[in-house]
């Protein structure tokens, strides 16, 4: 086959398995990965492990199984937690800047942009064309991210939220 037609085959082939894997998986239903993490983490136990990591990664094995372990389904079931995570931290940070104190704001918009930067340095190393693993394992490092920047915000909600030093542009 020469290049084009190659191409035109793969990328077919890749849109019947990714519908296919999508529609055979009750897991990847709209909403499914929120109510599931969120019963976890409501029922995990404060002191025991680490609930945002265990809950996805619980939501991760029960998607992925779901999805016969293919790299498409667990590239599916991964970004279902990073859109999960992402939510978070955009709820997060719209309360944080609600409270209408600048140091906050300011931190806010600083850290979203050091946060961007530290993610795609720490997950380029999953950028990788080799292999059909570094899709999933690129995911799941996003997922990793976008977890740990939720559990940052989550200092600055509530009543006392952490004060910050002014941010020097």
């Amino acid at each position: 086959m020469d290049r084009p037609v190659s191409a035109i085959f793969l990328l077919v082939l890749w849109f019947g398995t990714s519908a296919h894997a999508q529609e055979n998986n009750s897991w990847l239903e709209p909403g499914k990965a929120r109510a599931e993490i969120e019963a976890c983490l409501a029922a995990a136990p404060e002191d025991e492990g680490h609930a945002g990591r265990d809950c996805g990664d619980r939501y991760f094995m029960q998607c992925a199984e779901a999805g016969t372990w293919t790299t498409v389904a667990m590239n599916f079931c991964q970004y279902e937690i990073i859109d999960y995570w992402d939510g978070v931290v955009k709820a997060r940070e719209m309360e944080i800047v609600s409270k209408e104190d600048r140091r906050l704001t300011d931190w806010v918009e600083a850290s979203a942009i050091a946060y961007e930067k530290h993610r795609e340095l720490t997950c380029s190393r999953f950028q990788i064309p080799m292999g059909t693993m570094y899709g999933p394992m690129l995911a799941a490092c996003y997922a990793k991210m976008a977890l740990e920047r939720a559990e940052v915000l989550e200092d600055f909600t509530g009543e006392e939220p952490l004060i910050v030093p002014d941010v020097d542009e």
